[in-house]
Parts: structure tokens; sequence; C-alpha cells
């Protein structure tokens, strides 16, 4: 539906998070957020506090949003699911070693578990 043309590196995409991305995304065809939300078929006001962060996308609604833009839907969900962690740690002090403990479990990243140092 729309044409998406990154201005970003891929440094500084990986770098935003999901509101940011909607925004940009949004942004960069010229669209306003009445466009955007005739497009998904949402009221307007409810795409607005979707872009401010005031209330969360579900995955389905992040991959119509995909589909409007003709990108592949794995890369915004992944801004999506950053944007997740984010909101669940962006508060806690040990954000830092709560992360560090989910990519033990993820070894193909170069992480080793407790029992593996």
């Amino acid at each position: 539906m729309f044409n998406f043309v990154a201005k970003y590196s891929q440094q500084e995409l990986f770098s935003m998070k999901f509101t940011d991305k909607l925004k940009e995304l949004r942004e960069s065809q010229e669209l306003t957020q009445r466009q955007v939300a005739a497009a998904l078929e949402i009221d307007v006001a409810l795409y607005n506090r979707y872009e401010k962060g005031e209330r969360q996308m579900k995955r389905p609604m992040v991959e119509k949003v995909a589909e409007c833009y003709n990108m592949s839907a794995d890369e915004l969900v992944k801004y999506w699911l950053a944007g997740q962690v984010y909101s669940l740690l962006e508060e806690e002090e040990m954000a830092s070693d709560v992360i560090g403990m989910v990519c033990e479990d993820f070894p193909e990243y170069g992480y080793k578990s407790r029992s593996e140092q």
C-alpha cells in the first residue's frame, strides 16, 4: 500500500523504539495519522495513541502496519518486541542483569550459560 524507503542506516534503525519507527514510516511517506488510520481501518485517535506509546499494539496490528508499508512483518515485529521488552524494563535498575540472564538462553548470539563459564 505505502512504499517505504529507508533514510537511515541499519544501525540507526535498530536503535529506534517501536513508536519512533511508526512515526518514521508514516513521515517518510508524507502521510497523516488520519491516512494511516484509514488504511488500517481504525480510529485516528487510536492510531495516535499507538504512535505516542500510550497504547500497545497487538501483534496482528503490527503485521497489518507492515503490510501497509510493503515491508517485512518480521522487521517491524522486531521493533515491536524490543518495545515490549523496553516497556517492561525501562524503570528497572537491574535491567542489564535481566537482559543478560535472558541472553544466556541464546547461545547462537555468543552468550554462554553460567554452567558453561
